[in-house]
């Protein structure tokens, strides 16, 4: 299964890494939205617009989701899976015997891209979920 995961920098986040060790259930709620926009973003920019569009099929004949997302033991990580860009990622062996280059989509260009953006990600759940929380309080 081709997979991609995302550790937060403690050093990067230091407000963030504050709150998630005072809050251990926000530290879940920050690294699945991290997830649920990665998941996203990778159907959007990647996989929408294909001859098959992964949106009209979200599951598989067996029950099994196409583009998936999962946090991590302890909350500290989210990785970030999508089972028929195997396909692509490693390459595959064509009729006539030649074997086609992967297309190194989830480790590169999708990874690139995730890395790029994820203090906006950050920022966005900033705004709504922490600004709701901390509204609570």
């Amino acid at each position: 299964m081709a997979r991609l995961e995302f550790e937060y920098n403690k050093a990067d986040f230091l407000a963030f890494r504050e709150l998630a060790n005072q809050f251990p259930q926000l530290r879940a709620r920050l690294m699945g939205y991290v997830g649920k926009s990665g998941k996203d973003r990778l159907y959007n920019n990647f996989l929408k617009g294909q001859a098959i569009d992964l949106r009209v099929y979200p599951e598989d004949s067996k029950g099994r989701r196409t583009v998936n997302y999962s946090v991590g033991r302890n909350a500290n990580a989210v990785s970030i899976s999508s089972y028929p860009m195997n396909l692509f990622e490693r390459g595959r062996m064509l009729r006539s015997g030649r074997k086609e280059p992967g297309k190194k989509v989830i480790k590169g260009s999708f990874k690139q891209m995730m890395n790029s953006q994820l203090q906006g990600i950050l920022q966005d759940f900033d705004r709504t979920i922490l600004q709701q929380e901390l509204n609570k309080v």
